[in-house]
């Protein structure tokens, strides 16, 4: 019996999964400053991770399910994705911390659909409410955001070297490294078992339902309308005169908000189903970007902000409970891993178009958003016309 509750355990391993990202996006641009890396550089470094992840996903994915030990596989990749990042601290040059980023990204991107996978199946067992433990994974990324700047601002007092963003990442991943040790394994029951058993699973495309790619495909419509948002918002509410305290409490309040929707996630999800959470997302960033395409002041920004409880959070977790309900069985954290690339796919798209947009109309670029999320809006739609009956015991 396992010393500490699978919820927990869970919990754990999502915190140290999402503060090791709380303090790698905001503050490892800094770090690579600081080794002397110009802006082109810098670009170039944060685009390394994103070219390979697109690879990564669906193989590391498709590794949890083929080896039929996502536990084990969580543990190796928390524990890879450490190394890395020791590695790029003791870098001697540019190249090998490109090197050590690529690596990095090989382990740590397919983490998260892995864990995904791993929790939808505790929850099926009636052990965790995937909301709940789900959302300490938004506290610990707010978490990160506030104790790496706190401690490179010096606001507490202590003065620590820039090296200290590289070992929060580190100490982060070993910490969901040894969460995930403590987890039970979760291996297939006899009637889930394709035959031949685990290596004669088939390819992570052949057997889905319609309704899967379609939902998919929605899912990464409405995730890749914030690629605006994430690029420049910060720039276009500097460019309005707000501090950078109002700042950081309009993003906060973006993920309070999707912490709450995360705590009633089972119950939501269980009243509207998969389906329905994508078009309320989508619904949402028509809304949402089509305000913020007219340049909003401060009252109407703290209205919206809540909405990414909608925009991202109900697409998050229609998105997983997509493939919770309809994935073949055997096969979740491979068709988890293929959803989350596909939305990495759209977020990269979207993201290079982004500067171009902004550079061209401002916050008009923002009107783009909404079309993304509305043409998601229409793919939930037709997802809801081609959902197939549910399986036994996969539900809510």
């Amino acid at each position: 019996m396992p010393l500490i509750a699978p919820r927990h355990a869970i919990s754990a391993a999502y915190a140290g999964l999402f503060f090791g990202i709380g303090v790698f996006m905001p503050f490892f641009p800094v770090w690579l400053e600081g080794r002397g890396f110009d802006a082109a550089m810098i670009a170039l470094a944060l685009a390394v991770p994103q070219v390979v992840r697109l690879v990564t996903m669906p193989l590391g994915g498709l590794l949890a399910d083929r080896s039929g030990r996502p536990r084990a596989t969580l543990i190796i990749y928390a524990a890879a994705t450490a190394l890395c990042f020791a590695g790029i601290a003791f870098a001697p040059s540019a190249s090998f911390i490109l090197i050590g980023l690529g690596l990095a990204a090989v382990f740590w991107q397919p983490s998260l659909p892995v864990l995904d996978a791993y929790a939808v199946a505790r929850r099926r067992e009636g052990l965790i409410d995937y909301g709940r433990v789900r959302l300490w994974g938004s506290m610990a990324f707010i978490g990160g955001n506030l104790l790496a700047g706190g401690l490179l601002g010096g606001a507490f007092l202590v003065a620590v070297p820039p090296d200290t963003v590289i070992w929060l990442i580190v100490a982060a991943s070993v910490a969901a490294a040894l969460a995930a040790a403590t987890l039970r394994e979760v291996r297939p029951a006899p009637h889930e078992m394709p035959p031949g058993g685990p290596a004669r699973r088939p390819s992570a495309l052949k057997g889905l339902a319609p309704v899967l790619f379609v939902g998919m495909a929605a899912a990464a419509l409405v995730q890749s309308a914030h690629a605006v948002l994430y690029a420049f918002a910060s720039l276009m509410w500097q460019g309005k005169g707000l501090s950078s305290t109002l700042i950081g409490l309009l993003w906060s309040l973006g993920v309070l908000a999707e912490v709450v929707l995360f705590h009633y996630g089972t119950r939501v999800t269980r009243r509207l189903g998969p389906e329905k959470l994508l078009l309320i997302g989508g619904l949402a960033g028509v809304l949402r970007f089509s305000v913020m395409a007219m340049d909003p002041p401060l009252l109407f920004l703290l209205l919206l902000q809540p909405l990414h409880a909608l925009t991202f959070g109900c697409t998050y977790l229609g998105a997983v409970e997509l493939v919770a309900r309809h994935a073949p069985p055997g096969r979740g954290a491979s068709v988890q891993a293929l959803a989350a690339w596909a939305t990495a796919i759209a977020m990269a798209g979207a993201t290079l178009v982004a500067g171009s947009l902004w550079q061209g109309f401002g916050p008009g670029a923002f009107v783009a958003s909404a079309g993304l999320a509305l043409a998601g809006t229409g793919l939930a739609l037709l997802a809801g016309r081609l959902r197939q009956p549910q399986s036994a015991g996969s539900g809510g």
